[in-house]
């Protein structure tokens, strides 16, 4: 990966040369594509393994991290910037990004280009987090369960059984109580908040019986993040806590080292999780967010006529991946349904149960994210 160019010193190049640019914005390197997963039994896995390809590259010296482009046009440098998730080509982070890489491209008259790195290309999430912080990876859609690892004020997005649809979700994160808590993530991190987009609603889903109740978990391995919230949730409700790395859980599922997982319905159909779980349990412990950031060091270096429309398209990209998911789901429970995953929603009286089974939870959330982020979310969530 290559370095990031001093924002001035391009800047100054393209004074200089600014006769030879033809006065029109080039970049020498387009979006990235990934090849599609050749089997749908091995979706997650093969989707982890496709490689990103640059088309037209001029030299291997034009790939890389937050490049401010030699070529210029009239209107400043250009700049080349890696985008990054864990989920595979055909998932809303997806399509979303591919959505998002063509507007802001056009929108800043060809002078930002978006490579794409879809399926864990950059590494698992907490890898593709510490590029982040040391600046080799310039942007990324990362899950809070990981993002906490790195800024403990996002814990709170953990506290079990406080959002239950979609709408509160977005009105919690969009209000004042998510502008708060993505400004304590840069603070915390160090790294540029760009938005809150949706990673799902987290349920339990398994290949060994339905779960109706907090009994009926008794005995099942289920997989999590490498997250103390997530892993207390579990425990508490009876199974017994896995991590493991999402790019390794199709074939953790498949191999029996999990019995289950807690991801939502459009991961579990778009990484092909529902040819090894049967069973799917639909009431969210978790509405988590997916976190937008951007290295520190790409955003300082960027040029400032450019930082607001990468914060614009950084909050389009939330709302398009939201459309996205909210579409996938609809379809994706459908077509799951048909293919044989039983689905349960419990009765008031088993929520309680789940509820009650994980009271404990928020002791633990204020000793990591503080009580007045826990009240703060707390207080925004009721409120809707």
């Amino acid at each position: 990966m290559k370095k990031v160019f001093a924002a001035v010193m391009a800047s100054a190049l393209c004074v200089s040369s600014l006769a030879g640019c033809g006065g029109s914005s080039s970049s020498s390197s387009t979006t990235a594509a990934a090849t599609e997963a050749a089997s749908t039994t091995a979706a997650a896995s093969a989707a982890a393994e496709t490689t990103a390809a640059a088309a037209g590259e001029s030299s291997a010296a034009d790939t890389g991290s937050g490049t401010i482009e030699p070529e210029c046009s009239a209107d400043g440098p250009s700049v080349t910037l890696s985008w990054a998730h864990s989920s595979s080509t055909s998932d809303r982070l997806a399509l979303a990004t591919e959505k998002m890489a063509k507007e802001i491209n056009q929108a800043s008259n060809g002078r930002i280009t978006i490579e794409h790195y879809p399926a864990s290309q950059m590494g698992a999430e907490r890898e593709t987090l510490e590029g982040i912080t040391l600046g080799t990876v310039d942007c990324a859609v990362i899950s809070c369960g990981v993002v906490a690892n790195f800024s403990p004020s996002v814990y709170v997005t953990s506290l079990p059984y406080q959002i239950e649809d979609y709408e509160t979700g977005w009105k919690v994160y969009d209000g004042d109580f998510g502008k708060t808590l993505g400004a304590k993530t840069e603070e915390e991190a160090g790294w540029k908040f760009l938005g809150w987009c949706d990673n799902s609603m987290r349920m339990f889903s398994n290949s060994k019986h339905e779960v109706k109740s907090p009994a009926d978990m008794k005995g099942l391995k289920i997989r999590t993040m490498e997250n103390d919230i997530h892993m207390q949730i579990v425990n508490d409700l009876g199974a017994s806590a896995t991590p493991i790395a999402f790019s390794e859980l199709y074939t953790a599922l498949q191999q029996g080292t999990v019995d289950g997982q807690e991801n939502g319905i459009a991961l579990t159909y778009s990484m092909g999780f529902n040819e090894v779980v049967k069973y799917m349990t639909m009431y969210p412990h978790i509405y988590d967010p997916y976190l937008v950031v951007m290295s520190k060091q790409t955003w300082d270096s960027l040029p400032d006529d450019l930082k607001p429309i990468v914060e614009e398209y950084g909050a389009k990209y939330c709302q398009y991946e939201r459309e996205f998911n909210q579409q996938n789901e609809k379809d994706y429970l459908k077509e799951m349904e048909d293919k044989g995953l039983q689905v349960y929603t419990p009765t008031d009286d088993e929520k309680k149960q789940f509820v009650d089974a994980t009271a404990d939870v928020e002791d633990l959330v204020r000793q990591k994210a503080g009580d007045e982020i826990v009240d703060a979310f707390k207080a925004a969530a009721s409120a809707q």
